[in-house]
């Protein structure tokens, strides 16, 4: 006996191909935090929970293929019909549950990156409002209709919200959250104080996070058919494999910025050359850390004059040297000390564990 039907089988291939690559990249980046950061954190607990949902959904999917998706309606014997909505109706709140964990993991993941109080604040508020938003969607979708069997008994009595504007109202949100997501860290990154060319390939690392965007949009013409159709087994399949391919394409690209030290580790040569590159504008970036002048000291009738200029004295402190002694006289004594100092922000040598 054939398993599922031509349709089904092509979307469940799919889902099967995203799937296995987002639980690919994220044991690359479990083993990564484990052995070679050594520092397990938030983000990457939420991504292992985003996998399991989405494992979840694929075990689903797998269900909605058993039982005839992309049949046409009328030629689905009802109990398989009603099998194969209810396996519907289970993976919606699913396929919310492992997007919106994954928002919260990268989320988390800027938070623990970017130091800056501003940029702390404002992660915590978009987690609040994921939450926020999560609940209401995952309850939605599991009581979509009153009573929750009317979902795949459409002929009993009882009430459904409108599906079509519960979809695309959730669509849009979840392409309104993945923009902020994707512009949050960019002021941070421009400002870092990285050579350039370095600035510019982390700020490429997180931008791969447009990815999801583009499938989010990608998906609106699926659900769009889907909404509007008289054979929703038939025109399901479409949706279903989109929604597979934008959950796992987030935890893939979430889990990009933190598999930096093992791809170090399968490519030394290739990042060792990069990172001696960018290790010797940092060291001239990082020259002249400490400037004392215009040091001027009298004492009785004598006036002394020195100059204090800075010298290589360690990567980070304050160096310096006197040079230039003057003698005068004067009834004065006049200390005069400017100082600058410049210093690497904390966010760089923390977003610098990335590349």
């Amino acid at each position: 006996m054939t398993f599922g039907t031509p349709r089904g089988r092509e979307a469940l291939s799919l889902s099967i191909a995203f799937t296995t690559l987002a639980t690919v990249f994220t044991i690359i980046r479990i083993y990564t935090r484990i052995f070679l950061v050594k520092q397990m954190g938030a983000d990457d607990w939420a991504i292992i929970v985003a996998l399991a949902f989405s494992w979840a959904f694929f075990g689903l999917f797998i269900g909605e293929v058993k039982y005839l998706m992309g049949e046409h309606y009328k030629e689905i014997p009802p109990d398989i019909l009603v099998k194969q909505m209810k396996c519907f109706w289970a993976t919606i709140p699913l396929y919310q549950a492992s997007l919106l964990t994954t928002k919260a993991s990268i989320l988390l993941q800027y938070k623990r990156v970017f130091s800056t109080p501003r940029m702390r604040f404002a992660c915590w508020c978009l987690i609040g409002f994921l939450a926020a938003y999560g609940s209401w969607t995952f309850i939605s979708a599991w009581v979509t209709c009153v009573p929750v069997s009317k979902f795949w008994h459409e002929e009993q009595h009882g009430y459904c919200l409108d599906k079509k504007a519960l979809w695309f109202s959730n669509s849009a949100i979840h392409i309104f959250t993945d923009i902020l997501i994707l512009v949050f860290p960019m002021p941070s990154l421009k400002n870092l104080q990285l050579p350039r060319r370095q600035r510019y390939a982390l700020m490429a690392v997180f931008a791969l996070g447009s990815f999801v965007l583009i499938t989010s949009i990608l998906r609106l013409k699926s659900l769009m058919v889907i909404s509007n159709s008289s054979d929703p087994t038939y025109d399901n399949p479409g949706a279903a494999k989109w929604s597979a391919i934008e959950c796992n394409v987030a935890i893939i690209c979430a889990c990009l910025p933190g598999i930096r030290a093992f791809i170090s580790k399968l490519l030394p040569r290739f990042l060792s050359s990069y990172k001696s590159k960018s290790n010797t504008r940092t060291r001239t970036q990082r020259s002249h850390v400490t400037h004392f002048s215009n040091f001027h000291s009298s004492i009785a009738d004598r006036q002394s004059k020195f100059h204090m200029q800075s010298v290589s004295h360690g990567p980070e402190g304050g160096d310096y040297k006197a040079s230039g002694f003057e003698e005068g006289t004067s009834n004065k004594i006049k200390v005069t000390t400017i100082v600058s100092q410049e210093s690497v922000s904390n966010d760089a040598s923390s977003v610098r564990q990335l590349l």
